[in-house]
């Protein structure tokens, strides 16, 4: 998908595909908060904790959006990456979570979804992870803007996106049908 034969897909830094966006949720002891959380080896964002704001000792937390890019520096090494999901819109996410504005211009929010879940991509980005301990390495967010992508044409990236819709929508129903 990234690198197809006889094709030469431009490479993107990644800070012209995504903006940071900083905490905006300044914390209440006795508000309660619906976190997001993201797994590790591409199984992307789901809706975590609910804790209230005496539980934790952070003083601002950040606001995802469905479509938001987001990652736990700590675990993104090993494919702690995702995409925000409409079912975690509006939820919240510590400061060790960097948030990131999709430029949709220029890359599709599906496109970086399937790009990070791809167990070939975690490597390199263990290699830009700093740390001195194998499971303590953190992803900072300006090295990780300063990574680069191989982004493909809007065509193909609109491909992309009805496939990966097709796709979530099977998942969705085989989990329907499960659960039944």
């Amino acid at each position: 998908i990234f690198h197809p034969m006889g094709e030469q897909p431009a490479k993107y830094r990644l800070s012209d595909l995504v903006s940071q966006r900083q905490p905006d949720v300044p914390v209440d002891g006795t508000a309660e908060y619906h976190f997001a959380g993201v797994y590790s080896f591409g199984r992307g964002v789901f809706a975590s904790a609910v804790k209230m704001g005496s539980e934790f000792a952070y003083e601002r937390l950040s606001t995802v959006r469905a479509g938001d890019f987001i990652y736990p520096k700590l675990m993104a090494w090993e494919g702690a990456l995702g995409v925000v999901p409409p079912e975690c819109d509006g939820m919240v996410v510590s400061p060790e979570f960097p948030v990131f504005t999709v430029n949709t211009e220029a890359v599709l929010p599906e496109v970086l979804d399937i790009y990070f879940r791809t167990p070939d991509v975690w490597p390199a980005l263990a290699e830009i992870s700093g740390g001195t301990n194998a499971r303590r390495r953190r992803l900072q967010p300006a090295t990780f803007l300063g990574y680069e992508m191989s982004v493909p044409s809007m065509a193909k990236q609109l491909e992309l996106r009805a496939i990966y819709q097709h796709t979530q929508a099977l998942k969705a129903k085989h989990a329907a049908i499960r659960q039944a």
